[in-house]
């Protein structure tokens, strides 16, 4: 027996090694993987993933696999996050009962560490152990939220408890990727906010508004030494990813615009509606998943029959070279038998998709949780490099958000953002027009339509040729855009308008027109572009009409910012007082400038308070055009207002008293009482002439500007 022993160990051993290989993802054979280190091991199993081990393909997809790990049953997983190198499965539930239905059931969190690459849980956190009503992902660290202690527990990779600290959430805005105070900032931006943060914690996307241009920027910054990579001018709203190649951001919501900004500085825009989900790969590519979401997912749709799971597509995008894997999936189908058969039950099949995806770039898959409301939690994988599954899979690619837009228009799918309700669609001037010209957009159209004309170089002008050849020379040495004649759309806001294709009024009105952007610098309308602005449009017309009963009905001219663009429209019928009306429209962009600014630089020259500093005591504007009457003189307070219209609003005084000073110069009138002997408006032209050499870049401007002239007249005194 003594002698037998050594032998009757050797055996066990052996059983025990051959045990323990087939317990993993290795072959038998590579025994050396058991004298490698923990960091050695893994590299081995991110080159060999052990998930793939409990996968089976999805019928008739060659890119698809269901992973069911026996490890996740009976857990109430409703999410997955990428934490660290790992997958946090998140549970959420009652946990007496797995299907949340009653109101008042007590919902508590659970959470367990997944590695796909061992395919194992390795760190828990039960639901009992858990107190909180949300969490924070950081990197490799998890935040458990408790809003009304405000506290937070810190835990690491391993659902080891390491701090407990105070929690406020107005300090966690940037989807809980920073403290405001401690948002990189390179540019010294006003309201800085980090909106995203790359998976590998070496990136940081950061909006703000530029402190020289005051343009809404969002920078891709570097978080090791705090440089910038590039910029891009616009905003997001919503969702936004980084990485190191770029990042990709939504810039309109109403019509689904994305756009990917790489970072060589090159813009790519593209639509697709429905997005819940965005990655980036590690090639610069873009992982996009959308999922329209049922009418019911919790009982019935609209037609009152039961409803379905909801059906998701996913798309690896290049704004290169376009879509190269892709796929659509309905889990329904996977239970279609069963549901012939009555069995399993209704609530049971009901399958759910988590609200965020997992992008596995060692394993070359995304990953996405599906559950059910009794739990049967499985992982849908998508495996990149197998190609496609949805063969109808295709995104348009455009190099600017104009050429998308107009797309959208083409297309009869582009979102106003007017409100419709309160429009008439009978009136609906545009549509009417558009039908004319043989356009049959198939949806109805508001205030703002660029232009009637879309391929202005194949149209034939014919006796406006000259008028439009002119048009083009102002707008490239200003900088902005002009439209005229048939351009015209029929209705511009909320207001109605008339087309002139008179050649004489059109001329007339260039020339005047002209003449006032004269007064300007050549720089002057491109610094107009502030915040999300981009640039001006001018509209040549006939007459405007108001659709409001608490606007002016028939105005000379009017300005707005539509579809982030300073419009102006002016009726031509009043050329001959274009001096005025020109530089009354552009005191209001002027305006909106400074306020903006105002708005972000507490230091700036312009505020309103300083302006009604000017006024008679107790006066106030009326802030309403309802009680002007233009052959009513009788409110008019002489010496401070060039007239009662003046009255109506601050910003109305202040372009009064521009435009008629714009209309003093070009008709060489020096000797205007109005601005002189220290009067009240002078001082008010006074103080507006320092706000806006303020409010713009100044250095190339000349020492005395146009409206400036009637303050250095001989007969003005200084404030």
């Amino acid at each position: 027996m003594f002698k037998r022993k050594p032998a009757t160990i050797l055996i066990t051993y052996s059983l025990v090694l051959c045990s323990a290989f087939s317990l993993t993802a290795c072959s038998p054979r590579d025994i050396s993987y058991f004298f490698k280190s923990p960091a050695e091991k893994q590299a081995i199993l991110h080159k060999s993933p052990a998930f793939w081990d409990d996968t089976a393909k999805v019928e008739d997809s060659s890119n698809l696999s269901i992973l069911h790990n026996v490890a996740f049953e009976g857990h109430p997983y409703n999410d997955i996050r990428q934490f660290g190198d790992n997958i946090l499965m998140v549970g959420q539930g009652s946990y007496n009962n797995s299907i949340i239905e009653a109101e008042g059931q007590s919902v508590e969190y659970s959470f367990d560490v997944y590695n796909p690459w061992s395919n194992k849980i390795t760190a828990s956190l039960a639901h009992d152990k858990t107190d909180c009503d949300d969490y924070l992902i950081k990197g490799d660290k998890l935040w458990l939220i408790n809003s009304s202690a405000k506290r937070a527990i810190i835990y690491d990779k391993d659902l080891k408890e390491i701090k407990t600290c105070k929690y406020n959430p107005e300090d966690y805005e940037g989807n809980g990727d920073s403290d405001d105070d401690n948002v990189p900032n390179p540019g010294n931006y006003y309201d800085a906010m980090q909106i995203a943060t790359s998976d590998d914690g070496k990136n940081a996307l950061v909006s703000g508004v530029t402190p020289d241009t005051y343009k809404y920027v969002i920078s891709n910054v570097k978080l090791k030494d705090n440089s910038v990579v590039s910029t891009f001018e616009g905003q997001s709203y919503s969702l936004s990813r980084v990485d190191s190649h770029g990042f990709v951001v939504e810039t309109d919501a109403s019509n689904n615009v994305w756009s990917y900004h790489s970072s060589d500085g090159k813009d790519t825009f593209f639509a697709l509606p429905n997005v819940v989900d965005m990655s980036l790969a590690k090639d610069g590519d873009i992982l996009i998943r959308c999922q329209k979401l049922s009418s019911g997912n919790d009982t019935n749709d609209t037609d009152g029959e039961a409803a379905g799971s909801d059906t998701i597509s996913c798309y690896k995008y290049s704004p290169g070279t376009g879509v190269t894997s892709s796929f659509s999936f309905n889990p329904d189908a996977r239970y279609a038998d069963a549901q012939s058969t009555g069995s399993p039950s209704d609530a049971d099949t009901q399958t759910y998709y988590s609200a965020n995806s997992v992008y596995l770039a060692d394993a070359g898959c995304m990953m996405i949780l599906l559950y059910t409301a009794q739990c049967n939690p499985e992982i849908l994988v998508w495996s990149l490099d197998k190609g496609h599954n949805d063969t109808q899979a295709s995104i348009t690619s455009y190099s600017d958000s104009d050429s998308l837009f107009q797309a959208l228009r083409d297309a009869g799918t582009y979102v106003s953002p007017y409100d419709t309700a309160n429009i008439d669609e009978g009136t609906d001037e545009n549509e009417e027009a558009l039908k004319e010209a043989g356009i049959d957009s198939g949806s109805d159209r508001y205030g703002d339509e660029i232009t009637l004309i879309p391929d202005v170089s194949a149209y034939d002008w014919g006796d406006l040729s000259e008028i439009n050849a002119h048009a083009t020379r102002l707008e490239q040495k200003y900088g902005i855009s002009i439209y005229l004649g048939p351009e015209v759309p029929k209705k511009i806001d909320y207001y109605k308008i008339k087309q002139t294709l008179k050649v004489k009024t059109l001329s007339d009105a260039l020339n005047a027109l002209e003449q006032v952007l004269a007064c300007f610098p050549d720089d002057f309308f491109k610094q107009l572009d502030y915040g999300g602005t981009k640039g001006l449009r001018i509209y040549l017309s006939g007459n405007i009409t108001a659709e409001n009963s608490d606007m002016i009905n028939d105005p000379s001219g009017f300005v707005n910012i539509i579809n982030n663009y300073n419009v102006m429209v002016l009726n031509c019928s009043y050329s001959w007082d274009f001096s005025y009306t020109v530089g009354h429209e552009i005191s209001h962009l002027i305006d909106q400038r400074l306020a903006f600014i105002h708005t972000y630089n507490d230091k700036s020259e312009f505020s309103e308070e300083k302006w009604n500093s000017f006024n008679p005591d107790s006066f106030s504007y009326d802030d309403t055009y309802a009680n002007y009457n233009p052959d009513d003189s009788s409110n008019h307070i002489s010496g401070y207002f060039i007239d009662s219209y003046g009255m109506t609003f601050a910003t109305e005084d202040r372009s009064e008293i521009f435009g008629t000073a714009i209309d003093d110069y070009i008709n060489g009138i020096y000797d205007d009482a109005r601005f002189t002997d220290d009067s009240p408006i002078r001082n008010k032209l006074d103080y507006y002439s320092r706000c806006i050499r303020d409010g713009f870049n100044t250095k190339s401007w000349p020492d005395t500007m146009a409206w400036e002239t009637v303050l250095t007249a001989p007969n003005a005194q200084a404030d």
